[in-house]
């Protein structure tokens, strides 16, 4: 496995604002999970004007009042 082309991204977690680190796959996905509230971040570009981000918290309940 050659790590030599991953780059780091730094970013903060949109659901808390810790600062958190990560690195971009090969294919250009970047995968994050905060290590405060644990929020799992997905991040990938769709073409040079859209992202594509998808933020899964796994603690939130689907109960509606």
């Amino acid at each position: 496995m050659d790590f030599s082309n991953l780059e780091p991204v730094q970013m903060y977690c949109p659901n808390c604002g810790n600062k958190i680190t990560g690195y971009k796959s090969e294919d250009g996905a970047l995968r994050i999970m905060c290590d405060r509230c644990k929020v799992v971040i997905f991040s990938k570009r769709k073409n040079v004007k859209e992202f594509n981000i998808r933020i899964t918290n796994p603690y939130a309940t689907t109960e509606t009042y």
